[in-house]
């Protein structure tokens, strides 16, 4: 049994309506006529979470260190350590295909 797919003007239609609504998020509004800011609106609320990120590298970076695998894939270690570096062989590739 074949299923209908939603038309593209509808799909099209749903982005429109969640862009809308998320637009007036995207503005920062106007300071307050009374206040008296040195900094940015909001510079505080960024520096909080940029503390709290940095605490959590600080903490977490030691444990990603100490990972080891199961004992089951072992005995590939060896595969594992070199997958982080294909992306930059791709990247070659596509220099020397040129």
């Amino acid at each position: 049994m074949a299923t209908r797919r939603a038309s593209p003007l509808l799909t099209l239609a749903a982005a429109a309506a969640c862009g809308l609504w998320l637009l007036p998020s995207a503005f920062v509004p106007p300071a307050l006529a009374g206040s008296r800011a040195t900094g940015l609106r909001g510079a505080s609320l960024l520096e909080d979470a940029a503390k709290l990120s940095a605490f959590g590298v600080t903490f977490g970076v030691p444990q990603a260190a100490e990972a080891r695998l199961p004992d089951e894939f072992v005995a590939f270690a060896p595969i594992v350590d070199v997958l982080p570096i294909l992306p930059v062989f791709f990247l070659l590739l596509a220099f020397l295909w040129q």
